[in-house]
């Protein structure tokens, strides 16, 4: 009963123990961008819409007679949502491409495991480099996998923040 409770922390543990401690890196890194993708979507899905009518009742509260000086409040107020829209979004990208770099290290730190065990034992015992081995694609693999999603993740939120605003933000125009 209990078995089966653990079993996916026995699982994880196996699991970087196969691949090497960079695997807890890139671990701490998907958390984090996933962290904040699950933000942005929030975001988007259900404060976006308010922020929006928030600063066009503000927008119309500063309109004067003055054409000039309402089309630079209206910019003003454009930026602002701009700015909140695209929060967080370059720094879930540049976490999207640390991790086929962080997988490489993994790589490197691998196959370093690999020839210290052909330095020791020779190049006759394929059994004692298995484990470098696994060391040193593991790595690459999650890293690679890790980035695929963010990548789809990434680029679905921003599909959806373009038509979305877009739609959302002709309000302004309509004034």
């Amino acid at each position: 009963m209990f078995y089966y409770l653990f079993l996916p922390f026995t699982l994880f543990a196996t699991y970087i123990n196969q691949g090497g401690y960079v695997l807890i890196v890139l671990f701490i890194v998907a958390l984090y961008m996933w962290i904040l993708l699950t933000e942005r979507f929030f975001f988007y899905k259900y404060l976006l819409k308010d922020e929006i009518n928030e600063s066009f009742i503000s927008y119309q509260n500063m309109v004067t007679a003055d054409n000039w000086t309402n089309q630079k409040i209206k910019k003003m107020f454009l930026a602002e949502i701009t700015l909140s829209k695209n929060k967080n979004i370059n720094q879930i990208k540049g976490l999207v491409a640390l991790c086929p770099l962080l997988g490489l290290l993994g790589t490197v730190t691998g196959m370093i495991e690999v020839f210290d065990v052909m330095a020791f034992t020779g190049t006759g015992n394929p059994r004692a480099m298995a484990s470098g081995v696994s060391k040193a694609t593991l790595p690459t693999m999650t890293g690679l996998v890790i980035s695929i999603s963010g990548l789809f993740a990434i680029t679905f939120l921003e599909r959806y923040i373009n038509t979305k605003t877009t739609r959302k933000i002709k309000v302004f125009d309509n004034d």
